[in-house]
């Protein structure tokens, strides 16, 4: 099957979280597709949701929405119908797509249905491919390019810089790849029996094995800032934990991600 850019339907996908993991109960909070005909846009679409469950820690310092805002939101059993129309018979097109689908999958899951996604394109996976670059967060890969995204880690902003991305890297590699070559097809996520999916960010700080300096929220909310060393990250009986040497306490400690508020490298 060959698409032809000019014509064909995309839908741009980005979807907030209550935090890392739909297998420990994190729900999508917010979800935007911008639907489009190769660059025209033909709709934008954005819509917070009650996710039934607070934010956590981590998850409100990055995206700025609160559970007040959330509580007053239609449920993702309200929207579905909607949603699946909008991503129906168009190429899906995410940044770190894996890690969007999975919650989108999940959601669909809760409401005893299964959807199948046959047309998706990861400009993660195309960036990584192609750009040698110190970071493949969305946000860096944006600057790289020269787009700009005022309105990071919200929905709309990241779906419309996940455009603005795609089309930017398609002309730079006109001749080397061809649009069919992009796209794959989504299947169930597979952890907790392989690695959890985590976001670009994130991953790459953990992987990299540098030290970093976290912000951490404990369970009786007490805020530390401390340098660490990463070692591991591990699903553990209710969350994901990374292991780290604490410079602060000077031994190893397990962090829950989803309470790591801020990370630098």
């Amino acid at each position: 099957m060959t698409f032809d850019l000019s014509n064909c339907r995309f839908a741009f996908l980005d979807v907030e979280t209550t935090g890392l993991s739909p297998w420990f109960g994190d729900r999508i909070c917010e979800i935007a597709i911008v639907q489009t005909e190769g660059k025209r846009i033909r709709s934008t679409y954005q819509m917070l949701i009650n996710p039934g469950r607070p934010l956590s820690p981590g998850a409100a310092s990055v995206n700025g929405l609160d559970d007040d805002m959330l509580k007053q939101a239609l449920q993702f059993s309200d929207l579905a119908g909607k949603i699946e129309s909008l991503l129906t018979d168009s190429v899906i097109v995410c940044h770190n797509a894996q890690f969007d689908l999975q919650f989108l999958d999940n959601e669909f899951r809760r409401l005893g249905r299964e959807v199948v996604f046959p047309n998706i394109i990861d400009t993660l996976h195309i960036v990584r491919e192609h750009y040698d670059l110190a970071s493949y967060s969305l946000s860096n890969v944006a600057s790289e390019f020269g787009i700009q995204n005022p309105e990071a880690h919200r929905a709309t902003g990241d779906a419309l810089t996940t455009k603005n991305l795609l089309f930017a890297m398609l002309e730079g590699l006109r001749g080397i790849r061809e649009l069919d070559d992009c796209i794959g097809i989504y299947s169930s996520p597979a952890w907790p029996q392989e690695t959890p999916q985590l976001p670009t960010h994130l991953d790459e700080a953990i992987r990299a094995r540098k030290d970093l300096q976290i912000t951490y929220i404990d369970r009786d909310g007490e805020k530390t800032t401390r340098r660490i060393t990463p070692i591991q990250v591990t699903g553990l009986a209710d969350y994901i934990y990374l292991r780290a040497f604490c410079h602060l306490r000077r031994d190893e400690r397990s962090f829950r991600l989803d309470r790591i508020v801020e990370l630098k490298a």
